[in-house]
Protein backbone atom coordinates (compact mmCIF):
# COMPACT_ATOMS: atom_id res chain seq x y z
CA UNK A 1 0.00 0.00 0.00
CA UNK A 2 1.34 3.38 -0.95
CA UNK A 3 2.35 5.72 1.83
CA UNK A 4 0.42 8.91 2.36
CA UNK A 5 3.49 10.97 1.41
CA UNK A 6 3.82 9.14 -1.90
CA UNK A 7 0.19 9.76 -2.73
CA UNK A 8 0.48 13.46 -1.83
CA UNK A 9 3.61 13.83 -3.96
CA UNK A 10 1.87 12.22 -6.93
CA UNK A 11 -1.11 14.55 -6.51
CA UNK A 12 1.12 17.62 -6.36
CA UNK A 13 3.01 16.61 -9.52
CA UNK A 14 -0.25 15.92 -11.34
CA UNK A 15 -1.69 19.29 -10.27
CA UNK A 16 1.47 21.13 -11.29
CA UNK A 17 1.41 19.49 -14.71
CA UNK A 18 -2.21 20.51 -15.14
CA UNK A 19 -1.41 24.09 -14.12
CA UNK A 20 1.51 24.23 -16.55
CA UNK A 21 -0.79 23.06 -19.31
CA UNK A 22 -3.34 25.71 -18.41
CA UNK A 23 -0.64 28.39 -18.40
CA UNK A 24 0.33 27.76 -22.02
CA UNK A 25 -1.06 30.54 -24.24
CA UNK A 26 -3.27 29.04 -26.92
CA UNK A 27 -3.01 30.54 -30.37
CA UNK A 28 -6.18 32.61 -31.01
CA UNK A 29 -6.60 31.13 -34.50
CA UNK A 30 -10.39 31.37 -34.30
CA UNK A 31 -10.23 35.17 -34.12
CA UNK A 32 -11.46 36.78 -37.36
CA UNK A 33 -12.36 40.30 -38.49
CA UNK A 34 -14.78 41.41 -41.18
CA UNK A 35 -16.65 44.50 -42.32
CA UNK A 36 -19.87 44.81 -44.24
CA UNK A 37 -19.46 45.49 -47.94
CA UNK A 38 -20.25 49.05 -48.89
CA UNK A 39 -18.97 52.46 -49.87
CA UNK A 40 -17.41 54.20 -46.90
CA UNK A 41 -17.04 57.94 -46.69
CA UNK A 42 -15.16 60.30 -44.40
CA UNK A 43 -16.80 60.45 -40.95
CA UNK A 44 -18.78 57.27 -41.52
CA UNK A 45 -18.82 54.92 -38.54
CA UNK A 46 -17.25 51.67 -39.73
CA UNK A 47 -18.03 48.56 -37.75
CA UNK A 48 -15.50 45.73 -37.60
CA UNK A 49 -17.16 42.47 -36.60
CA UNK A 50 -15.26 39.77 -34.70
CA UNK A 51 -15.60 36.04 -34.27
CA UNK A 52 -13.57 34.10 -31.76
CA UNK A 53 -11.79 35.81 -28.92
CA UNK A 54 -8.40 36.84 -27.53
CA UNK A 55 -7.14 38.25 -24.25
CA UNK A 56 -5.83 41.45 -25.82
CA UNK A 57 -6.77 43.09 -29.13
CA UNK A 58 -4.61 45.92 -30.45
CA UNK A 59 -5.78 48.09 -33.35
CA UNK A 60 -3.70 49.86 -36.02
CA UNK A 61 -5.97 52.01 -38.19
CA UNK A 62 -3.55 52.29 -41.12
CA UNK A 63 -3.66 56.07 -40.87
CA UNK A 64 -0.47 58.12 -40.91
CA UNK A 65 1.71 57.09 -37.97
CA UNK A 66 -0.58 54.10 -37.21
CA UNK A 67 0.59 51.55 -39.79
CA UNK A 68 1.29 48.09 -38.43
CA UNK A 69 3.97 47.24 -41.01
CA UNK A 70 5.96 50.30 -39.93
CA UNK A 71 5.94 49.64 -36.20
CA UNK A 72 9.40 48.06 -36.10
CA UNK A 73 11.33 50.35 -38.40
CA UNK A 74 14.23 52.13 -36.71
CA UNK A 75 16.29 53.45 -39.61
CA UNK A 76 15.42 55.08 -42.92
CA UNK A 77 16.98 57.82 -44.97
CA UNK A 78 15.02 61.05 -45.07
CA UNK A 79 15.71 64.78 -45.09
CA UNK A 80 17.66 66.19 -42.15
CA UNK A 81 17.16 69.84 -41.25
CA UNK A 82 19.04 71.68 -38.48
CA UNK A 83 17.74 74.87 -36.83
CA UNK A 84 19.12 76.90 -33.91
CA UNK A 85 19.31 80.43 -32.51
CA UNK A 86 22.40 82.53 -31.79
CA UNK A 87 23.31 85.99 -30.63
CA UNK A 88 26.54 87.94 -30.12
CA UNK A 89 27.36 90.69 -27.68
CA UNK A 90 30.14 93.01 -26.43
CA UNK A 91 33.34 93.89 -28.23
CA UNK A 92 33.38 95.59 -31.62
CA UNK A 93 30.85 94.98 -34.37
CA UNK A 94 33.69 94.73 -36.88
CA UNK A 95 35.85 92.02 -35.34
CA UNK A 96 37.95 88.98 -36.13
CA UNK A 97 36.06 87.01 -33.47
CA UNK A 98 34.01 84.28 -35.14
CA UNK A 99 31.55 81.49 -34.52
CA UNK A 100 31.58 78.60 -36.99
CA UNK A 101 29.29 75.63 -37.54
CA UNK A 102 31.01 72.31 -38.23
CA UNK A 103 30.08 68.64 -38.55
CA UNK A 104 32.11 65.46 -38.15
CA UNK A 105 31.38 61.82 -38.98
CA UNK A 106 34.33 60.31 -37.13
CA UNK A 107 34.72 62.09 -33.79
CA UNK A 108 35.77 59.55 -31.15
CA UNK A 109 37.11 61.49 -28.18
CA UNK A 110 35.67 64.81 -27.11
CA UNK A 111 38.88 66.37 -25.82
CA UNK A 112 41.24 68.67 -27.73
CA UNK A 113 43.22 65.75 -29.12
CA UNK A 114 40.04 64.02 -30.27
CA UNK A 115 38.81 67.16 -32.00
CA UNK A 116 42.14 67.54 -33.78
CA UNK A 117 42.08 63.89 -34.89
CA UNK A 118 38.56 64.04 -36.34
CA UNK A 119 37.65 65.20 -39.83
CA UNK A 120 35.46 68.29 -39.78
CA UNK A 121 33.40 69.90 -42.55
CA UNK A 122 32.78 73.61 -42.10
CA UNK A 123 29.11 74.25 -42.96
CA UNK A 124 28.95 77.82 -41.63
CA UNK A 125 27.95 79.24 -45.02
CA UNK A 126 24.91 76.97 -45.23
CA UNK A 127 23.34 79.33 -42.72
CA UNK A 128 22.80 82.88 -43.96
CA UNK A 129 21.08 84.07 -40.80
CA UNK A 130 23.83 84.73 -38.28
CA UNK A 131 23.66 87.76 -35.95
CA UNK A 132 24.71 90.99 -37.61
CA UNK A 133 24.43 93.27 -34.57
CA UNK A 134 25.71 93.26 -31.00
CA UNK A 135 22.52 92.43 -29.15
CA UNK A 136 20.88 90.09 -26.67
CA UNK A 137 18.24 89.33 -29.31
CA UNK A 138 18.51 85.81 -30.72
CA UNK A 139 18.55 85.24 -34.46
CA UNK A 140 16.92 82.08 -35.82
CA UNK A 141 19.03 80.25 -38.38
CA UNK A 142 17.99 78.98 -41.77
CA UNK A 143 16.63 75.46 -41.92
CA UNK A 144 19.99 73.92 -42.72
CA UNK A 145 19.99 70.75 -44.83
CA UNK A 146 22.63 68.25 -43.68
CA UNK A 147 21.12 65.21 -45.41
CA UNK A 148 24.38 64.70 -47.33
CA UNK A 149 25.93 63.39 -44.10
CA UNK A 150 23.22 60.76 -43.47
CA UNK A 151 25.19 57.86 -44.99
CA UNK A 152 27.50 58.01 -41.98
CA UNK A 153 26.74 55.89 -38.93
CA UNK A 154 26.93 58.98 -36.71
CA UNK A 155 27.53 62.71 -36.82
CA UNK A 156 28.51 65.33 -34.26
CA UNK A 157 27.63 68.99 -34.69
CA UNK A 158 29.85 71.69 -33.25
CA UNK A 159 29.92 75.43 -32.72
CA UNK A 160 33.51 76.70 -32.68
CA UNK A 161 34.31 80.11 -31.27
CA UNK A 162 37.64 81.79 -32.02
CA UNK A 163 38.39 85.11 -30.37
CA UNK A 164 41.53 87.21 -30.44
CA UNK A 165 43.20 89.56 -28.02
CA UNK A 166 43.18 93.16 -29.30
CA UNK A 167 44.08 95.19 -26.16
CA UNK A 168 41.53 97.78 -27.31
CA UNK A 169 38.18 95.97 -27.06
CA UNK A 170 36.56 93.13 -25.22
CA UNK A 171 36.36 89.82 -27.00
CA UNK A 172 32.95 88.81 -28.33
CA UNK A 173 30.44 86.84 -26.28
CA UNK A 174 28.23 84.28 -28.06
CA UNK A 175 25.08 82.43 -27.06
CA UNK A 176 23.31 79.41 -28.57
CA UNK A 177 19.83 78.06 -27.84
CA UNK A 178 16.90 76.01 -29.15
CA UNK A 179 18.79 73.64 -31.43
CA UNK A 180 16.57 71.12 -33.20
CA UNK A 181 17.40 68.40 -35.71
CA UNK A 182 15.06 65.92 -37.32
CA UNK A 183 14.62 63.23 -39.92
CA UNK A 184 11.62 63.68 -42.25
CA UNK A 185 10.69 60.75 -44.47
CA UNK A 186 8.93 60.84 -47.81
CA UNK A 187 5.70 59.61 -46.19
CA UNK A 188 5.72 62.66 -43.91
CA UNK A 189 6.96 60.90 -40.78
CA UNK A 190 9.09 63.26 -38.70
CA UNK A 191 11.45 61.98 -36.04
CA UNK A 192 13.09 64.56 -33.76
CA UNK A 193 16.74 63.61 -33.30
CA UNK A 194 17.58 66.54 -31.04
CA UNK A 195 14.49 68.10 -29.49
CA UNK A 196 15.52 69.64 -26.18
CA UNK A 197 18.54 70.64 -24.12
CA UNK A 198 18.68 67.43 -22.12
CA UNK A 199 18.72 64.91 -24.96
CA UNK A 200 21.44 66.66 -26.97
CA UNK A 201 24.18 65.83 -24.48
CA UNK A 202 26.05 69.11 -24.84
CA UNK A 203 29.78 69.07 -24.09
CA UNK A 204 32.50 71.72 -24.27
CA UNK A 205 36.19 71.51 -25.05
CA UNK A 206 38.67 74.33 -24.67
CA UNK A 207 41.45 74.07 -27.26
CA UNK A 208 43.07 77.40 -26.41
CA UNK A 209 42.93 79.21 -23.06
CA UNK A 210 41.36 76.73 -20.63
CA UNK A 211 40.33 79.60 -18.34
CA UNK A 212 37.38 80.40 -20.64
CA UNK A 213 34.80 77.89 -21.91
CA UNK A 214 31.21 77.34 -22.92
CA UNK A 215 29.09 76.94 -19.79
CA UNK A 216 28.35 73.21 -20.13
CA UNK A 217 30.26 70.21 -18.84
CA UNK A 218 32.97 68.18 -20.46
CA UNK A 219 32.04 64.88 -22.04
CA UNK A 220 30.56 62.52 -19.43
CA UNK A 221 30.37 65.35 -16.88
CA UNK A 222 26.98 66.88 -16.16
CA UNK A 223 25.28 69.07 -13.62
CA UNK A 224 23.94 65.96 -11.92
CA UNK A 225 27.40 65.09 -10.59
CA UNK A 226 29.37 68.33 -10.96
CA UNK A 227 28.38 71.94 -10.36
CA UNK A 228 31.19 73.56 -12.35
CA UNK A 229 33.15 72.53 -15.43
CA UNK A 230 36.95 72.42 -15.57
CA UNK A 231 37.11 76.18 -16.16
CA UNK A 232 35.20 76.76 -12.92
CA UNK A 233 32.11 77.89 -14.83
CA UNK A 234 28.70 76.75 -13.50
CA UNK A 235 27.25 74.06 -15.75
CA UNK A 236 24.01 74.97 -17.48
CA UNK A 237 21.03 72.64 -17.43
CA UNK A 238 18.87 74.76 -19.74
CA UNK A 239 19.21 77.24 -22.59
CA UNK A 240 20.84 79.55 -23.44
CA UNK A 241 24.41 78.21 -23.61
CA UNK A 242 27.01 80.97 -23.38
CA UNK A 243 30.63 81.52 -24.27
CA UNK A 244 31.70 84.50 -22.18
CA UNK A 245 35.34 85.64 -22.52
CA UNK A 246 34.91 88.26 -19.79
CA UNK A 247 35.39 92.01 -19.83
CA UNK A 248 39.18 92.14 -19.93
CA UNK A 249 40.37 93.48 -23.29
CA UNK A 250 43.87 92.17 -22.60
CA UNK A 251 42.76 88.59 -22.00
CA UNK A 252 44.26 85.73 -23.97
CA UNK A 253 42.54 84.68 -27.18
CA UNK A 254 40.34 81.60 -27.23
CA UNK A 255 39.34 78.59 -29.28
CA UNK A 256 36.40 76.80 -27.70
CA UNK A 257 34.13 74.07 -29.04
CA UNK A 258 30.51 73.35 -28.15
CA UNK A 259 29.68 69.77 -29.20
CA UNK A 260 26.53 67.70 -29.50
CA UNK A 261 26.49 64.01 -28.73
CA UNK A 262 26.66 61.63 -31.70
CA UNK A 263 23.46 60.91 -33.62
CA UNK A 264 22.50 58.71 -36.56
CA UNK A 265 20.65 60.91 -39.06
CA UNK A 266 18.68 57.93 -40.39
CA UNK A 267 17.01 57.27 -37.04
CA UNK A 268 13.21 56.99 -37.22
CA UNK A 269 10.47 56.21 -34.75
CA UNK A 270 8.21 53.25 -35.44
CA UNK A 271 4.47 53.66 -35.85
CA UNK A 272 2.28 53.20 -32.78
CA UNK A 273 -1.08 51.48 -32.34
CA UNK A 274 -4.22 53.57 -32.62
CA UNK A 275 -5.43 51.96 -29.40
CA UNK A 276 -5.70 48.77 -27.39
CA UNK A 277 -9.38 48.00 -27.83
CA UNK A 278 -9.54 45.02 -25.48
CA UNK A 279 -7.60 43.97 -22.40
CA UNK A 280 -7.57 40.70 -20.50
CA UNK A 281 -10.08 41.86 -17.91
CA UNK A 282 -12.85 42.33 -20.49
CA UNK A 283 -15.22 39.70 -21.79
CA UNK A 284 -15.53 38.63 -25.41
CA UNK A 285 -15.82 41.53 -27.83
CA UNK A 286 -18.23 41.17 -30.75
CA UNK A 287 -17.34 44.30 -32.69
CA UNK A 288 -15.42 47.57 -32.78
CA UNK A 289 -16.30 50.88 -34.41
CA UNK A 290 -13.97 53.48 -35.90
CA UNK A 291 -14.27 56.72 -37.89
CA UNK A 292 -11.75 57.78 -40.55
CA UNK A 293 -11.41 61.55 -40.91
CA UNK A 294 -9.40 61.59 -44.14
CA UNK A 295 -10.07 59.88 -47.48
CA UNK A 296 -7.70 57.14 -48.54
CA UNK A 297 -7.09 53.41 -48.73
CA UNK A 298 -6.33 51.92 -45.32
CA UNK A 299 -5.16 48.56 -44.07
CA UNK A 300 -6.78 48.18 -40.67
CA UNK A 301 -4.79 45.69 -38.61
CA UNK A 302 -5.89 43.83 -35.50
CA UNK A 303 -3.32 42.04 -33.34
CA UNK A 304 -5.01 39.37 -31.23
CA UNK A 305 -2.90 38.15 -28.33
CA UNK A 306 -3.33 35.45 -25.72
CA UNK A 307 -1.01 35.82 -22.77
CA UNK A 308 -0.11 33.35 -20.03
CA UNK A 309 2.74 33.00 -17.58
CA UNK A 310 4.53 30.68 -20.01
CA UNK A 311 4.40 33.12 -22.91
CA UNK A 312 2.15 34.70 -25.52
CA UNK A 313 0.60 33.73 -28.85
CA UNK A 314 -0.61 36.11 -31.53
CA UNK A 315 -2.49 36.23 -34.80
CA UNK A 316 -2.69 39.19 -37.16
CA UNK A 317 -5.89 40.02 -39.02
CA UNK A 318 -6.19 42.76 -41.64
CA UNK A 319 -9.00 44.45 -43.50
CA UNK A 320 -8.34 46.78 -46.44
CA UNK A 321 -10.92 49.44 -47.13
CA UNK A 322 -11.24 52.63 -49.12
CA UNK A 323 -12.70 55.79 -47.66
CA UNK A 324 -13.94 58.44 -50.10
CA UNK A 325 -14.56 62.17 -49.49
Amino acid sequence: MRSLSTICLFAIITLAAACDKDDVAENPDDFTVSVKAGNYKVNDTIQFDFTGDADIITFYSGEFGKVYNKKDRISEKGVNKLVFQTNMNQGKLVSDDTIDLLISTNLVNYDAAGIAAANWTNITTRNQKWPTALSNTFVTSDSIDITDFSDAEKVNIAFRVITKRTDTAMQRKFQVQNLTLGNKLSDGTYTPLFSNFANIGWAQTSVKNAAEAWDVGEWNVSASNSINNSAGIPIRTAYPITFNPGLDSTGEGNEDWLLTSAVNLRTVKGDAPSQVIKTGVQGQMASFRFIYKTPGTYTATFVATNSRTNGTSQVIRTVTLTVTP
